[in-house]
């Protein structure tokens, strides 16, 4: 009897123990207010999908993973004071996710000063080694998106472009040059009187398809207005993938909108990786999570889980950058990545995609 009791009081005891195992911490910055908290907010629903499943499932190691997210409101002092805090102050042991050329570049340039990996831009330009990216760089997309152009007989475009990512336009500009395409660059800011200006030197143009390299305020400011319908634009839009992919695929009424994307079209792909993005959306945190940015956030968030799980039960910032670049080759779910010391770059996979007129999403 006494023996037991003993046994139950030692299993109590360590049930106890487990309980108040410490969560394993991960920061991130995001644009929380402004323009952008549209995008934020699907990143930080596509983050929260994998979590809770993680978690549902018993943590990593008995310990329950936990996302700390601070608002940077769009600026990159407050996303590099916020980053150090989640390092110095909470003990992050990794960065997620960061949204555009900016903010990416800023985020790097602290993570490296904290030392600790990030791992998720949502930006494609070569990164520093701690940086781990899912996504080709923006020569190979800008090359895939004038190919697709050129291959539906489009050669003459008119280029709106806001300067929000300027490596990447450069990227586009290179590839358009070596496609032969001609495009004529028209730069317009975020406000309402630069947008209407536009308009007649798009139509003057005489463009057979409109290029997009616009910001999340710039798009915001033409979702709010009445000119993405006017009959007088180009029947076609184009544009590469990015943080504001879900916003600029959902505006331009009645006009079709090529796109590249390097994750899967989630509205169309059967592959079994989006069927469980779709489950755990709809179990964890609803319909916000279900779209281009929730997605690559979930992928994110999938790869990091992976390494803290291989990273051992008392992992450190070292050690789980460690573990990313030791992952090899995994399947997700008929979507591979691949780490190693000397790839830092999970995927060079581009989806070429649309929205027909009918506001459908198709390959």
């Amino acid at each position: 009897m006494r023996a037991a009791l003993l046994l139950a009081l030692a299993c109590v005891a360590a049930g106890a123990q487990a309980a108040e195992a410490p969560p394993l911490l991960i920061g991130q910055s995001l644009p929380l207010s402004g323009p952008a908290f549209p995008i934020a907010n699907r990143v930080q629903a596509g983050a929260r999908a994998l979590i809770e499943r993680v978690n549902a499932a018993g943590g990593i190691h008995g310990r329950r993973l936990e996302l700390l997210t601070l608002d940077d409101g769009g600026d990159v002092q407050r996303l590099g004071a916020n980053l150090r805090s989640l390092v110095r102050e909470r003990g992050v042991l990794a960065v997620v996710n960061c949204l555009g050329e900016r903010a990416c570049t800023a985020a790097a340039s602290a993570t490296q000063a904290l030392g600790v990996p990030l791992l998720g831009p949502f930006f494609g330009a070569p990164a520093p080694r701690h940086v781990f990216s899912l996504r080709p760089d923006d020569r190979s997309e800008a090359r895939a998106l004038v190919s697709q152009l050129r291959a539906i007989g489009i050669t003459r475009l008119a280029w709106l472009a806001d300067g929000d990512e300027p490596a990447r336009e450069a990227a586009l500009a290179q590839a358009l040059g070596e496609g032969g395409l001609q495009a004529s660059r028209i730069e317009i800011a975020p406000q309402a009187e630069a947008l209407a200006a536009a308009w007649p030197a798009v139509e003057k143009a005489q463009p057979q398809a409109l290029l997009l390299s616009l910001g999340p305020a710039t798009l915001d400011l033409i979702g709010r207005s009445d000119l993405a319908g006017r009959r007088e634009l180009p029947a076609t839009v184009a544009t590469l993938s990015s943080a504001t992919l879900t916003q600029a695929t959902r505006l331009f009424r009645g006009k079709v909108i090529g796109f590249t994307s390097v994750v899967p079209i989630p509205e169309i792909s059967q592959l079994p990786l989006v069927r469980e993005f779709e489950r755990d959306a709809d179990l964890y945190v609803g319909a916000e999570a279900f779209s281009f940015e929730g997605l690559a956030s979930y992928l994110h968030l999938r790869v990091l889980a992976e390494a803290l799980r291989r990273a051992g039960a008392r992992p450190d910032a070292a050690r789980l950058a460690d573990a990313i670049e030791g992952l090899g080759t995994l399947d997700l779910g008929g979507w591979r990545v691949r780490f190693a010391p000397d790839s830092r770059q999970g995927s060079d996979r581009i989806e070429i995609g649309l929205r027909a007129r009918d506001g459908k999403l198709r390959r």
